[in-house]
């Protein structure tokens, strides 16, 4: 028995239709009721006053050329990983660039919440570039505080790369050094962990003592390599590959 027979001319015109519509989803690689060109995987970057300036615009820049990925860059003055936790206010500058490329840039504005910004962009990797504002806390506080964070974005489902605070001549060492071992026992089980101390050196003068972009254009160009080596260092993570880049 033919038991498409036992339906009307016009059902059966419509589960032809339909079976039609199914198996050409299928040959596209797509699955009946997805969209034929499925949403590239995702990149979310994120990070403090370091982010703001040159290291960051070039790091987001370097991001963007890596082949496949969207990304999704959140820099915010003055933060730590608490910040992203508590919705921290900033009144020292923020630099936002969405998966478009659209920018923003201002003074003032609240801390994008970690957790949020997870569930928007599902990232598949996570970049954090946090720590300098850490200095001077206490050992157990940044490796709680770093701790949470990294699991927060592993348990989200991404992977997490962290570029740690660079050498400044007001965070001198040893503390600095102390500061990133705590760094490091928060978040190295969890995250690929980049010590940016070894890529950069902070003049003994000129500047603010922090911030490469308060000594000028030479300053500028440490935070543009340090951007650079952290992108060689992680690149092979992402298993995709990524255009040549020329260091300044």
């Amino acid at each position: 028995m033919n038991i498409l027979r036992t339906f009307s001319p016009g059902c059966r015109r419509a589960l032809f239709r339909t079976a039609l519509c199914s198996a050409l989803a299928l040959l596209a690689g797509a699955s009946v009721g997805d969209e034929l060109t499925p949403t590239p995987p995702v990149i979310l970057f994120i990070g403090d006053s370091h982010s703001v300036g040159s290291f960051g615009i070039q790091e987001d820049a370097l991001l963007r050329r890596v082949n496949g990925f969207h990304v999704a860059t959140y820099a915010i003055c003055g933060s730590s990983p608490q910040s992203w936790f508590a919705g921290t206010k900033t009144s020292c500058g923020y630099f936002v660039s969405d998966t478009d490329g659209k920018e923003q840039r201002g003074w003032e504005r609240d801390t994008p919440l970690l957790v949020n910004l997870l569930a928007l962009h599902r990232p598949s990797y996570t970049v954090v570039e946090l720590g300098a504002n850490m200095y001077g806390g206490s050992i157990e506080w940044v490796e709680q505080t770093s701790h949470e964070m990294a699991m927060a974005i592993v348990n989200s489902g991404s992977k997490c790369i962290w570029i740690g605070p660079p050498q400044a001549r007001l965070q001198p060492e040893p503390e600095l050094g102390r500061m990133f071992e705590a760094l490091r026992a928060g978040v190295g089980q969890y995250c690929l962990l980049f010590d940016s101390r070894k890529f950069t050196t902070y003049p003994a003068t000129g500047g603010d003592g922090i911030h490469f972009n308060s000594l000028g254009e030479s300053g500028q160009h440490i935070a543009e390599n340090w951007a650079l080596s952290a992108y060689y260092a992680f690149s092979p993570l992402l298993k995709i590959p990524v255009k040549p880049v020329e260091a300044r």
